[in-house]
């Protein structure tokens, strides 16, 4: 037993009790002491910040930053959090520990004048641009929605631009700036990554992403010479920032759903209806061809930090994509490198970057799967267990040109293999404080290779007698740039401030491909890996051929400077003279150059008294600008194979080599000259802002191929300078920020744009013809280009009715009703109509946070356009024995008895509002909870969730870019591949 002394009890509780006490007072006097905190607010830049609201968090306290950034708040404990909030400006939150002054720098959340833009060869702030010129930050781009290319979460937020492709994972997207760009050379706008031209878009992650700045009018684009025609698209990727390492990490998962499909008959409806042999089978073709919500992922990873001297940014990425179409994957790898190192006192500036990423393809589909699908009769099997393949391939109700689409994809093998490398180096020497010098050199290799495999029990094999067929494919293309130019800044007496450079830039880019195709093989599957296996190789019949792309090259010389006088009138002016190797000694050299001016009418007295205008400046523009974007051989004499044989004096007949093309020794540059007029506004300290663009673009001496006389020449066609191209429109966007404080924020943007494009003068005679529509049948071609032609009107039959025995009836080109037979079907009775480019094209983001929890939802509308459904013209009409057809062949279609023509009976307006991509997220605040991650956010996305339309097709959504734009066409991915909703998990983790 322990016994305890009563004194020695007394004295331990006294000894707590004073400890006790004595803690208490410490926490009340560090706690319960209060005191004034009084500081400074100011901008980026220094300069003071009235108005800002600095509040206590958590109490109903706040006071007002006064006319020279000063504030003072009373009664502050050590430990409260001080909020600093202002409309147009990132919330700052600062907790006070041992000081009694806090000064803080406001940073604009949205419309920051000061804010960099990079144009070619530097960057100017956001108030000294005078050129049309669209900024995204990469932090603002949807998440959840890219893929395996960033292009569709650039879908509307760029007014001008318009994006096609499809949902497959191994799309490949179309730009179009602003209308079309020429009608031979290139289309798109010239990508630049880093600096670097002529870059892949699909090579970029959305994560390494920290700005991307699109140059829309030629004034801008005039620097980069022949390649701007179609504008310019400069992506800036991340550099780390000085500190300790911060380690990131994304990861996704989604899955898909279609969500719209063709109104097809059933194998019921189809029987009762009569169109075919009933097999007795029940066959859904469309489902069968498709997914049933298929399962994608992708994983980022970032490391990044360093010292002011040394920074180093990396990623290392996964992405693993199934397309909702069998046959159709894509799984991604890269990585990427940012450094940047400072020496001797920041006089000498080193940056390397390099990126590598490898993308492995399965596309197995072809563009025929769906239209076959489409077509077959629905009481046909899938499969056939008599065939030892297991698929119904000829035997049961296959036969002529049709073929089984899921045993066409089943019974092929597809290894596609992509690499893309990105890499560029640049040392920049500050010789001055106004004067440096920069040289950078750029490299970029692309591969593609293939290896593919036909089984012999496929339908090609079969009809043909081969034991299969073998496919390997490989090209390479390579483009080395090097840059140096000098760049000399000085500010003369407070109020002239100049920026110009002036350099020189070489670009060099080749190629090689080789192609092999091989026949009966004596093991199945064996083919693409053991080539030398098949019989037609020792036969002397295998297919091969090889190239060396001939070796393109520019050289240029550019200038630029930009002026401006007390922050208030702004000049800019460029040239660039450029040589090009795919023109002869004639023309070989070209001229490009740019002037615009801005007035800052904000800096007026008269208007900067005004107190609700917070920005206003008027800016015009015009530039000059070139393509070169199309392929060799036309002004200079290239020699390929000759299809034809020839002679030998020893009596033996062989293949020669000759001319590729007729060569015009006179060919020279398409040139585009554009005039732009904007104006760019803000009201009340920015919460409402925006900016309207108005522009003519004119394109002479297009690049067309036209006939030529044989002999002398020894081909038909040779390319010439004929014609001239005219893009007239407008863009307008408005913005606001209409709520912003500690807690809540809602802002909201709104995009318009409308362009015309037409052909002025084709030369005489001349005429654009698109394709011929596929067969069955020979409907003819939709679409002709000629002088004083609107580019986007169909070129068909003009409807007019049905006679009583439901044979088409057509105006003739007097305007007299006559049949629709083959005798009136000629090109003199067609007529041009409707129009595929919308009246006007509308995008509205939104963006609504409360504290950590974030949503955003973005729509986007084409108005008033048409478009031209095959998919109706072919299965709409009960014409073709043995063939499926749409319901509408029974309903709208029920009374035509008669073959198909093209008549605008197929077209209708596409009007669509789309539900283009929603998300909602929840940021997790984790530093008091673990001290290995900072913070962590959830969210969830959709793509592409509802369009709305009154469209009598299947997808309104059609391709919208090129000369004959608005087609739903049967025959191509573009128009069958099915439209689809996309759901995404995701979750970001920072260390």
């Amino acid at each position: 037993m322990i016994y305890i002394h009563e004194k020695s009890t007394r004295r331990l509780f006294n000894y707590a009790l004073s400890l006790i006490v004595t803690l208490f007072s410490l926490f009340t006097t560090v706690h319960g002491q209060t005191k004034n905190v009084s500081g400074k607010v100011t901008d980026k830049d220094g300069g003071a910040m009235a108005g800002v609201t600095i509040t206590v968090k958590g109490q109903q306290r706040s006071t007002v930053s006064d006319v020279k950034g000063s504030y003072d708040v009373s009664k502050v404990h050590n430990g409260d959090k001080l909020v600093f909030s202002l409309v147009g400006y990132e919330t700052e939150e600062v907790e006070v520990g041992s000081q009694s002054q806090i000064d803080v720098q406001l940073i604009s959340s949205f419309i920051d004048l000061g804010e960099a833009v990079v144009i070619g060869y530097g960057s100017l702030e956001k108030r000294q641009v005078t050129s049309s010129i669209t900024s995204i930050r990469g932090d603002k781009l949807p998440l959840g929605l890219g893929g395996a290319t960033i292009a569709t979460a650039l879908r509307g937020k760029v007014p001008g631009l318009t994006i096609d492709g499809t949902s497959s994972p191994n799309a490949t997207n179309s730009f179009q700036l602003r209308g079309v760009a020429s009608v031979h050379a290139g289309q798109g706008p010239l990508v630049v990554i880093d600096g670097i031209p002529g870059g892949d878009i699909r090579a970029i992650s959305q994560e390494d992403i920290e700005t991307i700045d699109v140059l829309k009018d030629a004034s801008a684009g005039a620097i980069y010479g022949t390649r701007a025609a179609g504008g310019v698209i400069l992506i800036t990727t991340k550099q780390a920032k000085a500190g300790e390492v911060k380690i990131q990490y994304s990861g996704e998962f989604s899955t898909e759903q279609i969500r719209k499909r063709p109104d097809l008959l059933s194998s019921s409806e189809y029987v009762i209806y009569g169109l075919g042999q009933d097999y007795g089978y029940d066959t859904d073709w469309y489902s069968a061809l498709t997914n049933d919500r298929p399962f994608s992922h992708r994983q980022v990873v970032s490391l990044s930090g360093g010292s002011p001297n040394a920074l180093v940014y990396t990623t290392f990425s996964t992405q693993n994509q199934k397309g909702i179409v069998i046959g159709d994957g894509r799984k991604d790898y890269s990585g990427r490198i940012n450094s940047k190192f400072s020496m001797f006192d920041n006089k000498v500036e080193i940056q390397a970057r390099a990126e590598y990423r490898q993308a492995q393809r399965d596309q197995r589909n072809g563009s025929g799967s769906f239209n076959t699908a489409m077509m077959l009769n629905p009481t046909i099997p899938i499969y056939n267990d008599a065939n030892e393949s297991g698929y119904n391939v000829r035997e049961i109700g296959i036969s002529g040109t049709s073929n089984n689409p899921v045993a066409d994809i089943m019974l092929k093998t597809y290894d596609g293999k992509d690499s893309w490398l990105l890499s560029d180096a640049s040392l920049k020497i500050n010789l001055s404080n106004n004067l440096s010098v920069k040289g950078t050199i750029g490299y970029q290799e692309s591969k593609w290779q293939l290896y593919r495999y036909t089984s012999p029990h496929h339908k090609s094999s079969v009809d043909n007698s081969r034991r299969g067929e073998g496919y390997h494919g490989f090209s390479k293309n390579n483009r080395f740039s090097t840059d140096a130019y000098l760049n000399y800044k000085n500010i003369f007496n407070g109020d002239h401030n100049v920026d110009a450079i002036a350099g020189y830039s070489f670009w060099e880019a080749n190629g090689e491909s080789f192609n092999m195709t091989n026949y009966n093989f004596t093991i199945d599957g064996v083919g693409p890996w053991n080539m030398e296996d098949g019989t037609w190789l020792t036969d002397g019949r295998a297919l091969m051929d090889s190239e060396k792309s001939p070796r393109e090259r520019l050289l240029s010389m550019f200038s630029r400077i930009n002026y401006t006088f007390k922050d208030k009138y702004i000049l800019s002016a460029s040239y660039r003279r450029e040589g090009s190797s795919k023109f002869g000694p004639n023309h070989r050299w070209g001229n490009f150059w740019a002037v615009s001016g801005g007035w800052r009418m904000i800096e007026e007295d008269f208007i900067k008294n005004i107190p609700f205008i917070s920005d206003l400046k008027l800016r015009a523009g015009y530039g000059v600008t070139g393509n070169n974007s199309f392929g060799n051989g036309y002004a200079t004499r290239m020699y390929s194979p000759d299809s034809q044989m020839y002679p030998t004096p020893g009596g033996e007949w062989i293949y020669a080599y000759g001319p590729q093309r007729n060569v015009n020794a006179n060919l020279k540059w398409e040139e585009k000259g554009e005039l732009n007029v904007g104006l760019d506004f803000g009201f009340w300290n920015n919460r409402l802002f925006g900016k309207l663009d108005v522009y003519k673009r004119r394109v002479k001496d297009l690049l067309f191929e036209t006939d030529a006389p044989t002999p002398p020449m020894t081909h038909t066609t040779i390319m010439r300078n004929v014609g001239t191209l005219e893009n007239r429109g407008w863009e307008f966007e408005l913005g606001s920020e209409i709520v912003r404080n500690t807690d809540w924020n809602y802002n909201t943007v709104a995009r318009l744009s409308h362009n015309t494009s037409k052909i002025l003068d084709l030369g005489e005679d001349g005429v654009i013809d698109m394709d011929a529509f596929p067969s069955p049948g020979n409907p003819g071609r939709g679409g002709r280009l000629g002088n004083n032609s609107t580019i986007g009107q169909f070129f068909v039959f003009k409807y007019a009715g049905l006679d009583e025995y439901g044979k088409w009836l057509i105006y003739d080109k007097n305007g007299d009703v006559v049949p629709g037979g083959s005798a009136n079907l000629i090109n003199e009775n067609k007529y041009h109509v409707g129009n595929a480019i919308p009246k006007l094209t509308v995008s509205w983001d939104h963006n609504l946070s409360y504290k950590q929890f974030d949503f955003s939802l973005s729509l986007r509308s084409y108005i008033n356009y048409d478009v031209f459904s095959q998919i109706n013209m072919y299965y709409g009409l009960r014409t073709q024995s043995q063939f499926n057809v749409l319901r509408e062949a029974f309903d709208r279609y029920a009374a035509v008895n008669d073959e198909k023509i093209l008549s605008d009976v197929f077209i209708s307006d596409a009007t669509f509002l789309a539900l283009d991509a929603i998300s909602a997220g929840y940021t997790f605040d984790l530093k008091k909870y673990t001290p290995y991650v900072s913070k962590a956010k959830l969210y969830f996305s959709s793509r592409d969730l509802f369009v709305w339309s009154a469209y009598k097709g299947v997808n309104p959504q059609v391709n919208l870019n090129g000369l004959f734009p608005g087609f739903e066409q049967i025959n191509t991915t573009a128009s069958m591949y099915p439209q689809t909703r996309r759901f995404t998990l995701g979750v970001q983790l920072t260390f």
